[in-house]
C-alpha cells in the first residue's frame, strides 16, 4: 500500500489491457459479482485514492470515486474501468494499460486468490 493517497484520472480508455484468471468452473453471468466479491477481500481494494469523478444513489445522493476498487470496479452512477468476460472456466478482466500501477497490482492479486482458492 501506498503512504499518500494518489490522484486517478476520472475516465481512462481504452480498456487494452487484460488479465485471464482460472475460475476453476464456469461461472456465465455471475462473473462480475464473483470477482467483485473476490476483489472486496484485498487490502488494494480499498485504497483511498483523489478522483473527480463520482456516482450517485437511489436517493441521488454523490457517491465519492474515493477507493482503487470504486475506480476499478464502478458504483452506481460511475461503471468503472473493467470489463468482465466469463468463458468456460476463464474469466477475462479488461481494463486500462495506463491505470496507475496498484490497479495492476490488486488484479494480480485478484488472480492469485481466485487461482489459489481452486486448488
Amino acid at each position: 500500500m501506498t503512504t499518500e493517497t494518489q490522484h486517478f484520472p476520472e475516465k481512462l480508455t481504452p480498456l487494452h489491457a487484460k488479465i485471464v484468471i482460472e475460475a476453476g468452473e464456469p461461472l456465465g453471468p455471475t462473473a462480475d459479482i464473483f470477482v467483485h466479491e473476490k476483489a472486496r477481500t484485498i487490502p488494494q481494494f480499498n485504497e483511498p485514492i483523489n478522483c473527480k469523478a463520482s456516482g450517485v444513489d437511489a436517493e441521488g445522493k454523490k457517491i465519492a470515486i474515493s477507493t482503487v476498487g470504486r475506480w476499478l470496479f464502478g458504483v452506481p452512477g460511475f461503471q468503472g474501468h473493467t470489463r468482465i468476460v466469463p468463458e468456460n472456466n476463464t474469466v477475462t478482466i479488461y481494463y486500462p494499460e495506463r491505470s496507475p500501477q496498484i490497479v495492476h497490482d490488486l488484479l494480480n492479486e485478484i488472480k492469485q486468490t481466485i487461482e489459489g482458492s481452486n486448488n
